[in-house]
C-alpha cells in the first residue's frame, strides 16, 4: 500500500493532528521526504488542520465537563503547537465560565453521594478530587470548596 492510501486510511477512522500523522507514517517505514510531501498536500486540502482539530477536540471535551487546562495539556500531548492551542482556547466560543461548569460537576458528585448541607469533609474531598481529575485549575477548585463549606 502506498503512502497516500495509508494516510487516508488513518484519517478515515478519525481526524488526526499533523504530529500524529507524521508519527504514524514514520512508523510505517516511509522516509521523511515522502512524509513531508504528503503532510503538506493534506494540509493544503484541509485533511490535516491542527487548528480545526483543536476546536473539535475542545468542544467535545468541554461537553464532557473537562477544564481548559486539561484540554490544553491533552492537545499538546497530541503534538499541537502551544500557540495554536492557546489561540483556539482563547477564542470567544471557548470563553466560558469555568466556575459554573465546575459547580455543576460538584453538584453531580453531591447528588450521587446523596449528601445534605453542611457537607462532610469526605464529600468535599471527593468533589475536589473529581474537579482536579476533570482538569480544573486550583483557584476554581478552591472557590467551589469554599462555597460548599459555607
Amino acid at each position: 500500500m502506498n503512502i497516500y492510501d495509508k494516510a487516508l486510511r488513518k484519517l478515515s477512522a478519525r481526524p488526526r493532528t499533523v504530529w500524529e500523522m507524521r508519527k504514524y507514517l514514520g512508523g510505517e517505514g516511509f522516509d521523511k521526504g515522502e512524509i513531508d510531501e504528503v503532510v503538506e498536500e493534506f494540509k493544503t486540502m484541509h485533511y490535516l488542520d491542527d487548528e480545526e482539530y483543536c476546536r473539535m477536540f475542545a468542544r467535545r471535551e468541554l461537553g464532557r465537563g473537562r477544564g481548559k487546562a486539561l484540554i490544553a495539556r491533552k492537545l499538546r500531548e497530541l503534538g499541537v503547537d502551544e500557540f495554536v492551542v492557546d489561540d483556539v482556547l482563547d477564542e470567544e466560543e471557548f470563553d466560558l465560565d469555568e466556575k459554573s461548569l465546575a459547580m455543576e460537576e460538584a453538584q453531580r458528585v453531591i447528588r450521587m453521594a446523596e449528601a445534605e448541607p453542611p457537607y462532610p469533609e469526605k464529600i468535599i474531598g471527593r468533589v475536589a478530587r473529581r474537579l482536579q481529575s476533570k482538569g480544573y485549575k486550583a483557584d476554581v477548585i478552591y472557590g467551589i470548596i469554599g462555597e460548599l463549606r459555607r
